[in-house]
């Protein structure tokens, strides 16, 4: 009777032992695809977070790209903006260098206190009538227009100096810059060159003193 006490003892705990590791691998198991799924959504989220940090790096691009088309696209816009179109008359002389007749012609600066020295370099370019005719040959700058005491201040670079002119083309000359600078509110003009007062240009006509422009309504129009 003892004996089969013992063995039925020996039994039951035999079953237990097989129970409790049986609970311990279930566990494992558990604890393995919990580990795994919580890796896989770990990973999962590194993803979409890596895929909206890419997603917003493209969009600052964009709009940093927008932005600076529309700053371009703004400048572009200001410039033309600022620029001042205006119908001036120019003076010039015929071809027979006998008469200087006035023409109107249209010049654009970039604002209106440039206007002046456009006025003159449009004058330098030449007339659009074949029948008048400008002195200069060759590449001529307007290097500034200032005022100073009423009196404008016109400087050419030196290649002004290389016109072969007589004693009545240089009158011309002057007389015609003079009633140019009449019209931007200037009586009186003296022309420099390179900045520095000269004792004549073309070695007729004393330079030292400002020319005083005649009346521009005194010359005939020629379209």
């Amino acid at each position: 009777m003892k004996r089969t006490l013992y063995l039925f003892i020996t039994v039951l705990l035999s079953l237990g032992v097989l129970a409790a590791c049986g609970q311990g691998d279930e566990v494992e198991e558990n604890d393995t695809g919990s580990e795994t799924e919580q890796t896989a959504d770990s990973e999962e989220t590194e993803g979409e977070a890596a895929s909206d940090e890419d997603s917003n790096e493209g969009e600052t691009s964009s709009n940093s790209e927008s932005t600076t088309d529309v700053e371009q696209e703004d400048t572009v816009e200001t410039d033309a903006a600022d620029e001042v179109t205006e119908t001036v008359s120019l003076f010039f002389s015929n071809n027979d260098l006998l008469e200087t007749y006035k023409e109107e012609q249209e010049i654009t600066a970039d604002s209106e206190e440039e206007l002046p020295a456009a006025a003159l370099e449009a004058w330098i370019a030449g007339p659009n009538n074949e029948e008048l005719t400008s002195h200069f040959e060759g590449d001529i700058d307007v290097e500034s227009v200032e005022e100073e005491d009423g009196v404008a201040q016109v400087s050419f670079s030196k290649s002004f100096l290389d016109a072969n002119v007589g004693s009545s083309a240089e009158s011309a000359i002057t007389e015609q810059i003079a009633l140019i600078m009449e019209q931007f509110d200037y009586d009186e003009t003296k022309v420099l060159i390179e900045g520095e007062e000269q004792s004549s240009l073309f070695g007729h006509m004393d330079a030292t003193e400002p020319i005083t422009a005649n009346n521009p309504d005194d010359y005939e129009t020629i379209e």
